[in-house]
Formats: structure tokens, C-alpha cells, sequence
């Protein structure tokens, strides 16, 4: 493992003003097979989502693992005891029972990245276990852990993992791969709960990706270079397909991920690179074995069906907000908030079906992640004449920086905005706002 430090500029031309998405790709171990016949994106399911509930265990856990052959076990936190969590799947449409149980010494809670519903804030007390229902209605790669307002620190113990919610026609690919990718404790680069990936790939091969920044504060840069990365999602939703330049890809605090794969490889190991943003860089080499896998290329992958995410915003009568970010790494604040814990009063209000039009400006000396809980939304163009082609929920904001979010308050409740600084500790600072 090699240490470098990545400068602002470099990381602004990654995708620091919002995408946290301009260029690469990434590895990962375990595969899940997929049964079923081609459809019109990939490959169909068999059966359509039933219609009792699926039912989802996880137990918050102390536990130990060795992070790398020969090394000593690591005290973490994890559900099931393990790093990561286990993968949860469920099929789009479906309702699901997440059956929680909190085994730790403290308080727990849970926080789905990407699930578009209002703010939970209840905690579990430790030997306590309750069932919490939840609607499916959309397909992607969720991360679940802990709220940063109030699990930080346990998030960055280890309790993290994906949830998997399948459309019924997936991306046309080989293999799935989900990829977690975490820092255990002093720093080290975990992908899937281990100190380098643990993947082999075959010539000509076609994986889908689907991976997480499972850090509480830490900007990711993965790297494939020379390989043919597709951009398919961004932080749970469908976008139109690109190609990521130099098989490189960056991920805020808490995104996600879809990649689609395409192996080239003349020789007996592809180079992979996970970069922090100031801080190490893990650098490993993922084995390539067996013949080409077919004569010709498969066809550009198509776009995921999509979500029911609004597609178009009218401007004209939007709300406009203002989340000025200042203070210090140590002391942030957010919208004139300073108080790290969850907000009791709302500090805007917006109707359903009302189009809110968010402008952050950075005034703080350090980088930034600001979070939208429940919500995915459009990064404005700079004269909002425009926007990028995928929707987000977490943008990075550089010092000095002014950025514009667009989004449909469709669903009733109260929702959190979150402002994490980057390599800081203590947790995010937050504003709530209220739909009603």
C-alpha cells in the first residue's frame, strides 16, 4: 500500500462540483448468477415480485475479522458480526420487513442511502429488536447503515452493507459483483471487508458493478485504468448510459454506484487503484484467467428501465432556497445551523408536488458532502438553462464553490439535508425541512 495525497485541482477534474462521478471503475468479490431468460434490458427474472413481504434480517453486532492473510483480528462493529453486512435483496414493487436487532453496548439506528421516503430518527436500545415495513417501489443498489447524526461512529466501526433491489430485467451482463468499499481502523482501504479486492476476471467477460462508498467522510477515486467502465445509475437511479474517461469513477461519503464491465485484458493481471481524497492509496492487481469468453464485443448496454423519479422540473414557480455551508472542519454549519443532532424544527417548508431549487455555496476552508435524505435530485447547469444527465443525492461542494440542486417534494413528511466534511470526525451538521 502506497500513500498519496490528491490535490483539490485533480479532484475537481473528477467530478468534485457534484457528479463525485468522472472517470473510474472498480473490482470487487463475490458474484451472484441470475437465472432466467434475455429480456429487452438483460436478463429477466423468473418470477415477479411476490406478494407477501420479504422479510430481512440484520443484527448490529460487535465481532472480530482478519482484514488480511497472516494479520492479527480487528475488533468491528458489523450486522451479523461481519464486515460488510450481509447483501439483502428484494424485487421492485415489493414491500419488505427489516427486522433489526441491536446487540451492541449503545443505541442503534437505520438509514437507507437511497430509499426516497421521509427521515426515520428513532433509535433501537441495545438488546431490543423491532420490525420496520418498508415499500419498494424502485430498483437500485441501496446502502443501509447507521445515521451519521448519530452513528458515525459506528459507521466507521463496520456497520454498512447493501441492499439489492432487482428490476425485473436487469442489465444485460456476465457476472454481479457488489463492492464495499470502507476504512477500518488506522486507515486501511477495505473492499468488501478486506485489505485488497478479491476478484478474478476472464477476457472478454461482462460484470455489473454495483458498489458503495461505505465511508463515514472520506472521498474515494477508483481506478481501472484502460478499461471500458458504463456508467448505468448514479446513487440508486437509472441514467443514461456513458462511458466513465480512464475507467475512473469518484464516490462521495454514502453514493452508489452501477457499472457495467467490459474485461479487456491481453495479460495475467488488470491494475486497480482506490485513492483517498488526502489520504492512502490502496493499489492491487486483479488476476485475468481462462480464454476469451466470446468472439465479439456485446452491444453498448442499454438504459435501466425508470424509476418513477419526476424527469422534468418547471422553474418557473420554485421554491429557492439558500444552504449556505461555513465554519470550520471541526465546527460546521449549515444554513446558520451548528448543531450536529437531528433537527426538532424545520427550518424550510415546501407543498407536495412543489419544485424546490437548492443553492449551496461553500464558505468553509474545507470540502464538503451534502446529503439529501429521501430525495434524488437534478445538478443544476450554472444558469439554470440545464442539468446533468443522472440524478444524485449526495454533492460535493469545494471551498469556494456554489452549486444548484433541483428536486419534487413529492412525499409528505419531514426530511433531513446533511453537511459532512470530508476527512473530519463528529458527524455531519443538518437542517431539516418539512412537506406538508
Amino acid at each position: 500500500m502506497s500513500a498519496a495525497r490528491l490535490s483539490r485541482r485533480h479532484f475537481g477534474a473528477l467530478g468534485i462540483a457534484g457528479l463525485g462521478t468522472a472517470g473510474l471503475g472498480s473490482v470487487g468479490l463475490g458474484s451472484v448468477g441470475l437465472g432466467g431468460a434475455w429480456g429487452p434490458w438483460g436478463l429477466a427474472l423468473a418470477n415477479p415480485a411476490p406478494a407477501t413481504p420479504a422479510v430481512l434480517r440484520l443484527t448490529a453486532a460487535a465481532g472480530t475479522v482478519s482484514l488480511a492473510p497472516d494479520q492479527p483480528t480487528t475488533p468491528i462493529l458489523g450486522y451479523g458480526g461481519a464486515l460488510p453486512g450481509p447483501v439483502l435483496r428484494a424485487r421492485r414493487g415489493e414491500m419488505a420487513d427489516i427486522l433489526l436487532r441491536n446487540d451492541l453496548a449503545e443505541p442503534t439506528g437505520l438509514h437507507v442511502c437511497g430509499l426516497r421516503r421521509p427521515a426515520d430518527g428513532t433509535h433501537l436500545a441495545p438488546g431490543a429488536e423491532r420490525a420496520q415495513r418498508l415499500a419498494l417501489p424502485e430498483a437500485g443498489t441501496l446502502l443501509y447503515r447507521p445515521s451519521l447524526l448519530s452513528g458515525e461512529a459506528q459507521l466507521r466501526q463496520g456497520l454498512a452493507g447493501l441492499l439489492l433491489v432487482d428490476e425485473a430485467t436487469p442489465p444485460l451482463h456476465d457476472r454481479e459483483v457488489p463492492l464495499v468499499l470502507a476504512e477500518a481502523p488506522g486507515g486501511l482501504m477495505l473492499v468488501n471487508g478486506r485489505g485488497g479486492p478479491d476478484l478474478t476476471v476472464r477476457p472478454g467477460e461482462r460484470l455489473w458493478l454495483r458498489l458503495a462508498n461505505a465511508t463515514a467522510s472520506r472521498v474515494l477515486r477508483l481506478a481501472l485504468p484502460d478499461q471500458t467502465l458504463t456508467l448505468i445509475a448514479l446513487d440508486s437511479q437509472p441514467c443514461e448510459p456513458f462511458p466513465l474517461e480512464g475507467g475512473r469513477i469518484v464516490l462521495a461519503p454514502g453514493q452508489r454506484a452501477d457499472l457495467i464491465w467490459d474485461v479487456t485484458a491481453s495479460g495475467a493481471i488488470l491494475p486497480i487503484q482506490i485513492a483517498r481524497f488526502g489520504g492512502q492509496t490502496l493499489s492491487a492487481d486483479i488476476p485475468v484467467a481462462g480464454p476469451q469468453l466470446r468472439d465479439a464485443p456485446l452491444p453498448p448496454p442499454r438504459p435501466l428501465p425508470p424509476n418513477a423519479v419526476p424527469q422534468a422540473m418547471d422553474f418557473r414557480r420554485a421554491l429557492r432556497w439558500d444552504w449556505p455551508i461555513g465554519g470550520t472542519a471541526e465546527a460546521p454549519t449549515l444554513a446558520g445551523r451548528e448543531d450536529r443532532t437531528v433537527p426538532g424544527t424545520p427550518a424550510f417548508r415546501a407543498r407536495p408536488g412543489s419544485v424546490v431549487v437548492a443553492t449551496i455555496r461553500n464558505d468553509a476552508p474545507v470540502l464538503h458532502a451534502l446529503h439529501l435524505q429521501g430525495q434524488a435530485a437534478r445538478l443544476l447547469d450554472g444558469l439554470d438553462d440545464g442539468w446533468k444527465p443522472y440524478f444524485l443525492d449526495t454533492v460535493l461542494v469545494a471551498p469556494g464553490m456554489t452549486v444548484r440542486i433541483a428536486f419534487v417534494a413529492e412525499q409528505t413528511g419531514r426530511f433531513l439535508v446533511t453537511s459532512q466534511p470530508i476527512n473530519a470526525e463528529g458527524g455531519p451538521v443538518a437542517i431539516a425541512y418539512d412537506v406538508t
